[in-house]
């Protein structure tokens, strides 16, 4: 309670590190939180003080509020989450690729060391991912979904905690990108095919293999990005 003199400071902090969590997929989408006395309690502050937290949190579009039920997680959307990328790609600039660069470096390294430190467990996650996505063969939400799923596990498989929670917290925006860029079946098609190659290559334990799986695939998407802004010049 000796944080309360900084309350107008101290709830943005609480908001921030609530934020944090939610892009690392810590409370997920559509998940409840605990009630505002219980959150209160565990930031070590006032119930006002988490009020205003809540209430600019809900401003952004993160959190909602069910009356009669409780505090809920949003959906993340793109509304929410990519406002300024789709902005970018209608206006022809450059955040949008520069996004799936990011994904590309920091995801042919991640691939590389799942390759060379995955275990049996980790393999059968991927496989469950990639069933996840052929079962929603037609149905780009489910497909999406697959999709992270595989990333995910991808990412633990690489025994890198650091990388682990980078990657969460990007995928936010990523997974909101491909509901931008896949308006096609061909698209979808290679987003299976790369996958299942993929998995070829970390079942292999080839970590070249998996790596350059890695640039075809976010590199196809990089070609996607690019022919959007065109035609949105």
């Amino acid at each position: 309670m000796g944080r309360e003199p900084m309350g107008r400071v101290l709830y943005r902090e609480i908001a921030e590190q609530i934020e944090t969590a939610i892009m690392r997929g810590e409370w997920a989408s559509g998940q409840k939180l605990p009630s505002l006395a219980e959150l209160a309690r565990h930031f070590s502050v006032s119930k006002a003080v988490m009020r205003e937290a809540c209430s600019l949190l809900m401003g952004a579009g993160l959190l909602e509020i069910r009356h009669g039920d409780g505090i809920y997680v949003q959906q993340l959307s793109l509304d929410t989450i990519l406002r300024p990328l789709q902005a970018a790609l209608l206006l022809g600039q450059s955040d949008l690729r520069a996004l799936l660069e990011v994904g590309l470096w920091m995801e042919r390294g991640i691939a590389a060391s799942a390759a060379k430190r995955r275990t049996e467990e980790d393999c059968a996650k991927l496989i469950q991912a990639l069933f996840h996505m052929d079962s929603g063969k037609g149905n780009m939400e489910i497909v999406l979904e697959g999709e992270r799923m595989f990333h995910v596990a991808l990412a633990d498989a690489a025994e890198n905690a650091m990388a682990s929670n980078l990657l969460r917290v990007l995928y936010h925006p990523l997974s909101s990108v491909m509901s931008l860029l896949i308006a096609d079946e061909q698209l979808e098609e290679l987003i299976l095919t790369v996958h299942r190659a993929l998995y070829d290559s970390i079942a292999a334990m080839d970590g070249d293999a998996a790596s350059r799986q890695i640039e075809i695939y976010r590199s196809a998407l990089q070609d996607r990005v690019y022919e959007l802004r065109k035609m949105a010049e």
